[in-house]
């Protein structure tokens, strides 16, 4: 492939890859709401998914998809950021083992909504057994609970909290890119490793969960700028 080509399709990769982790992550958290549904009952999830089917399931996919996206698109700015470091070896393929070490990860979360959900409404009709309806929506929570563990807590805040860290230090000591977006950079991976500590136990102090959702919104918008500005210098 070509360096014209390579460069078009890089673009392209992170252009989509910004869109819809953009639109998947603003429907679902602030449009739907969906994430406020956090403990809500059986009823209340099946009145929500039945109201608000297709734009739910369209949000789904839409951030699933980006999740999966934004591997080449970290893949790409860790190129860009390191360029010709070559004494840098190690920090990079740490760097790039984070990113991989979170790809079966991400789209985990998304993948067991996306096919669950359909079975769950198919037990919480008005005809269908209480007994069993509360039993799948218990089971269902049990795993939703597990794998927004793995997909959000580990994936994205763990690995790519530290790929955040160390590639933002790394730009604010090669200026391969802007050091201010470096420095972005390392700010927004050190509160999506904050957005972690309830998976080991601890709380949010009052105001605290402002953080998950900051780095939620910001996190995107910082792979599609360094995303644009990688491709121009990798390719």
């Amino acid at each position: 492939m070509s360096t014209a080509s390579s460069r078009i399709v890089a673009y392209a990769v992170v252009t989509a890859g910004f869109l819809t982790l953009a639109y998947g992550l603003t429907m679902l958290s602030a449009v739907l709401n969906f994430l406020g549904l956090d403990g809500a009952s059986l009823s209340t999830f099946a009145e929500f998914v039945t109201a608000n089917s297709t734009a739910f399931n369209l949000s789904l996919v839409s951030a699933m998809v980006g999740y999966i996206l934004a591997v080449p698109m970290m893949l790409i700015i860790t190129e860009a950021a390191f360029g010709g470091q070559t004494d840098q070896s190690r920090r990079k393929g740490f760097a790039l083992g984070l990113v991989w070490a979170s790809l079966p990860l991400r789209p985990l979360w998304w993948v067991a909504i996306i096919t669950l959900t359909p079975m769950l409404m198919a037990v919480s009709g008005p005809d269908a057994d209480p007994t069993t309806a509360v039993a799948t929506f218990t089971g269902y929570q049990m795993l939703f609970a597990f794998l927004n563990a793995a997909t959000e807590d580990i994936a994205v805040n763990i690995l790519g909290g530290g790929w955040f860290v160390i590639v933002g230090l790394t730009i604010v000591a090669t200026r391969n890119m802007p050091a201010l977006l470096g420095w972005i950079g390392c700010v927004i991976g050190a509160m999506y490793l904050v957005s972690s500590a309830e998976l080991f136990g601890f709380a949010f102090g009052a105001g605290g969960g402002f953080i998950p959702i900051v780095a939620g919104v910001a996190g995107p918008f910082w792979l599609g700028a360094a995303g644009i500005l990688a491709v121009h210098r990798v390719f």
